[in-house]
């Protein structure tokens, strides 16, 4: 039902050569122990049929399969078999034929290759005469009838990782879906246009795209319309369904169609169903390719892994040579330009606009730790620069980070916090709007202490002694503990300057592990350290052993998130680093496969007809590096995992695994895309700008279009840590990345 290309690649572990006898072409053994066969049935035409082994047997029985569109009341599912299966030297050739009236033909043309452990479908549809409306075609697998729903787990990278519950209602992977039988997504919207099923047995499918393109329009992105019949939709769109009674059916549709649920209090019970097609003109031709990969003794958590990694080495996700050096100086130089002093105090304001406007910002006194602020991290970077520079340059980024971090412990100098930042104006908690984002979340708070504790020991090293950070530190984590719960988590959120829980699901007690083992080798004191590994023990228990990471996003209501796959990974290591037990590497490279599926590993072209002006993300910039944000809102997508660098750096390290290499060298390089840097300004109003962060997928307002353009502190302090912890790891290492080769 899918696709532009159809590439079915199935793992086979014995090299077999095509084998017709009558009513039955075989094209070799699967690993799983199937045979991938064409089978000749009743009336002639031929089926696919993949069995044996202890996969699930799959099968279609009309490999040809064409959508019809009049009007929204008459929509028209054609298929037929193959009517002729030919061998060649390099595989199959299989034609079918579909008539639509007597004025139309479709005509299909699929060649089969088998390529050492892969099988190859390419798949032309040509129109012979004309009507009006539009059309579709698709690749359907169907799963063996004893498989029930809740017999697999669904991997789609950003969009759901086997368990919905932590999805949102209404999200494309989450509950509601879930209970429909039915996940349907356009590749546009995903960081690969790819979908796995992993069955209870140990073996998966996974289906994908291995030659994208998706060009689409502005009003086509923007959804104004349900059905669009256009022959610039260069889109698939990807699923897994069962209706009523029926098998499970695995699928690609090209142009893609998708099912979605709206948001907001008004939103319609029922999916609204976005269709789009190509016009039924003579000539006019799709030309398509999937890929299927067949897997056996996989864990969903190796299916994640697995998958993925297939996709990458399949995509090759290219890297864009940036300056590297010339970004440090940029992003550090504006950095420093945006600290704001008032009446003493220091701070990075919470937004600051990216373009010129003369109205003051409503929260531009905001100023807070951690997530997106991150203003002791934006001090350490300042901090770092000054050790770099000698001159007055660094003096001053200096004094900032020294007054930005004396603020901020003197506005917050009571346990339990009164929050995790503070209004600049008044050295007081923020009194304004969202004080939400202010609260004492776990994350926040120790994000940034962590962060405060290694400057702290990189400054006693330069032979500055700041006792006051470390006192305001373990004040916090000597009542941190207090909280901890008998399963070790610890709750999301605390209500402010109190004891009482806000918020008590423990899914990010991530959070704390790398600031509890740091307090116990600078204290000598073990309670920390088993506190960091009773809390990380939950995390592998709960949501780890199952290749799920959730809640890091603290805007967010308790999301899976590619942040709290990148947080856990962080503390995997740390404990790793600390007690030298394989388990914590093994847990680590975990959150880091997951981290990873959320990054864009292909390029996705603006909209053809839009006008540069009118978009956030620039025509002919690469989308390689861009990742998706939260399961909640598929197709958003930001550069935050670029702080990661460093940890991938780590496990290349520590695994010799040189795709973790390739990670942070895309991390390093790819995602400094829209920078504005000298001679690449964009529309920005000033060099070192960027927004927070832009949609992709498919929605309101259309794709490239951010939901504001607002430059937010974590930008900048990731996009440095990315760097400065990377070269702080290893000088030489980092030496080697910066080349981008």
């Amino acid at each position: 039902m899918f696709g532009k290309y159809i590439m079915l690649w199935f793992c086979l572990t014995v090299p077999a050569a095509i084998a017709q006898q009558g009513n039955r072409v075989d094209l070799g053994r699967l690993q799983t122990g199937a045979t991938v066969s064409f089978v000749r049935i009743s009336g002639g035409e031929w089926c696919i049929e993949i069995s044996g082994g202890t996969a699930p047997r799959l099968t279609q029985q009309k490999p040809a399969q064409i959508e019809i569109f009049q009007t929204e009341q008459d929509i028209c599912d054609l298929a037929a078999g193959y009517k002729t299966v030919k061998q060649s030297a390099s595989g199959i050739n299989a034609h079918a034929e579909i008539a639509s009236g007597d004025k139309v033909v479709f005509r299909v043309d699929d060649r089969w290759n088998l390529r050492g452990d892969m099988v190859s479908i390419q798949r032309k549809v040509e129109v012979v005469g004309n009507a009006p409306g539009g059309f579709s075609s698709s690749i359907v697998l169907t799963v063996d009838s004893s498989i029930n729903w809740s017999d697999m787990n669904c991997m789609i990278p950003g969009a759901l990782y086997g368990d919905p519950t932590y999805n949102g209602d209404r999200s494309p992977g989450g509950k509601m879906n879930y209970a429909a039988h039915r996940f349907q997504l356009r590749e546009d919207m995903l960081p690969t246009p790819l979908i796995g099923l992993s069955f209870n047995n140990g073996t998966s499918v996974s289906l994908m795209d291995p030659s994208p393109r998706g060009e689409s329009t502005v009003e086509e992105t923007r959804l104004t319309k349900n059905v669009m019949t256009d022959a610039r939709f260069q889109f698939g769109a990807l699923g897994v369904w069962q209706t009523d009674r029926n098998p499970i059916e695995l699928s690609f549709k090209f142009p893609g169609a998708m099912s979605m649920f709206g948001f907001g209090p008004n939103a319609a019970a029922q999916p609204r169903q976005i269709r789009r097609f190509h016009p039924i003109t003579d000539g006019f031709s799709q030309i398509y390719e999937v890929n299927f990969r067949f897997g056996v003794g996989e864990q969903f958590r190796d299916v994640i892994r697995n998958t993925w990694r297939w996709a990458w080495n399949t995509l090759k996700p290219a890297v864009t040579p940036i300056d590297i050096e010339l970004v440090r100086r940029v992003l550090i130089d504006h950095l420093a330009a945006q600290a704001t002093t008032i009446d003493g105090r220091t701070g990075i304001p919470f937004a600051v606009a990216t373009f010129d406007t003369n109205q003051l910002q409503w929260n531009r006194t905001m100023t807070a730790m951690g997530f997106v602020s991150k203003n002791i991290e934006c001090a350490d970077q300042l901090l770092r620069e000054s050790d770099r520079d000698k001159t007055e340059r660094g003096q001053k980024m200096r004094n900032l980070g020294l007054g930005i971090i004396f603020s901020m412990i003197n506005a917050l100098n009571t346990v339990p916090l009164q929050g995790t930042g503070y209004d600049l104006a008044t050295g007081k908690p923020w009194a304004g709007d969202h004080q939400e984002w202010l609260a004492p979340w776990l994350r926040n708070a120790t994000e940034d202490m962590r962060v405060l504790m290694r400057a702290y020991r990189r400054e006693r090293v330069h032979g500055y002694q700041h006792p006051e950070w470390f006192n305001w530190v373990k004040a916090y984590v000597d009542w941190l503990i207090q909280q901890q719960r008998e399963d070790g988590s610890f709750p999301r959120r605390w209500k402010l300057g109190s004891n009482e829980v806000a918020e008590t699901t423990g899914t990010t007690s991530y959070c704390p592990v790398p600031l509890l083992v740091i307090m116990s080798e600078e204290t000598g004191d073990p309670k920390y350290k088993q506190s960091a590994i009773h809390a990380a023990e939950y995390i592998w228990a709960n949501f780890g052993v199952r290749g799920l990471f959730v809640g890091g996003a603290s805007d967010n209501p308790n999301i899976t998130d590619k942040e709290a796959g990148m947080l856990s990974m962080e503390a995997f290591l740390s404990l790793y680093e600390s007690t030298k037990e394989s388990k914590w590497l093994e847990r680590a490279k975990t959150a880091a496969d997951f981290s990873e599926s959320w990054i864009w590993i292909w390029n996705l072209p603006m909209p053809v007809d839009a006008e540069d002006a009118h978009l956030h993300w620039k025509k002919g910039v690469p989308t390689i590096g861009l990742q998706g944000i939260t399961a909640l809102h598929v197709g958003g997508a930001d550069e935050y995992l670029d702080w990661a660098v460093p940890s991938y750096a780590k496990l290349f390290i520590y695994t010799k695994d040189k795709h973790y290499l390739d990670v942070a060298r895309v991390l390093l390089h790819d995602t400094k895309s829209m920078v504005a840097l000298p001679g690449r300004q964009y529309d920005m109003k000033g060099i070192g700008w960027q927004q927070e962060g832009w949609s992709m997928g498919p929605g309101r307002n259309g794709r490239g279009v951010g939901g504001h353009r607002f430059w937010l502190p974590w930008i900048s302090a990731n996009h440095l840590y990315g760097i400065t912890g990377l070269e702080e790891l290893d000088p030489a290492l980092y030496q080697q990345l910066i080349k981008a080769n």
